[in-house]
């Protein structure tokens, strides 16, 4: 197990049982950790000063159904969640960037059940309910939300900041193909676009006709196709959040091996 993998097991063992309760079933807490984990972890930089810091500001973003639909206000809930990255981070034993707020906030282009998390470094502490700011990650959210990865007639619907590919049950997108290596390539969104990279896969990671390099990282269009070993993903952008059949976190068919 790496070090992502430990710590999002971390933030799960740390969930269960500390605000299980204040969730509906269609947004199950160890979903929420496990978002939260990456956002945090996504995040980490180094400062100039050699400070490992995590992001201070974190925004959760639901549909309005599911942010109505919460056992508890939405305040009680942030101070609890608020708590548990205060946890999380201590047991990494890595400090925050500033004043840690979080802030759950309705996204209607978010479906039921889905939710976002985007975190970022404020050294200066400002307003987490800024309008504009909370504007902008609905936004990114709902564009992000309209790329997807088709395998054949098999659609895998994108929408995080982070999505990692790879055979491995640690990865968002798990491509049960022996060619493919555990922890394959990643999609990064950014400046409004995923970004391709390799992350040290044994059979390599092509976009077209172009070899990645590990840890180089290459904008993604439509229509694009992203090689992984021999396992082909075309890039779909739609007007609208595409309809999907499979989810990132399901595995490829043994049929397709």
């Amino acid at each position: 197990m790496n070090g992502f993998d430990q710590f999002e097991a971390l933030a799960e063992q740390l969930v269960e049982g500390t605000f299980e309760r204040l969730f509906r079933p269609r947004l199950h807490p160890s979903e929420v950790a496990r978002r939260l984990a990456r956002a945090m972890e996504d995040g980490l930089i180094v400062a100039d000063d050699g400070r490992v810091l995590f992001p201070n500001q974190y925004w959760v973003l639901l549909n309005p159904d599911d942010l109505a639909a919460l056992d508890v206000g939405s305040e009680a809930l942030q101070t609890e969640l608020a708590r548990y990255l205060e946890r999380l981070a201590a047991e990494r034993d890595v400090r925050f960037d500033g004043r840690l707020r979080v802030a759950l906030h309705p996204i209607a282009d978010l479906g039921i059940g889905q939710l976002d998390v985007r975190a970022v470094h404020v050294s200066e502490p400002g307003h987490i309910d800024d309008t504009q700011a909370v504007k902008v990650a609905g936004r990114s959210a709902a564009d992000a939300s309209r790329w997807a990865l088709h395998l054949g007639e098999r659609v895998f619907a994108l929408g995080e900041p982070v999505v990692r590919l790879g055979r491995a049950l640690s990865n968002d997108l798990i491509l049960d193909d022996r060619r493919v290596s555990r922890r394959h390539a990643q999609l990064r969104w950014r400046a409004g676009r995923y970004h391709l990279s390799d992350i040290g896969s044994r059979g390599g990671t092509k976009l077209n006709d172009h070899t990645l390099n590990t840890g180089e990282e290459f904008p993604l269009s439509s229509s694009d196709v992203i090689n992984l070993a021999g396992v082909t993903l075309t890039v779909r952008v739609e007007r609208e959040q595409p309809a999907v059949e499979v989810t990132p976190t399901s595995t490829l068919p043994p049929g397709n091996k």
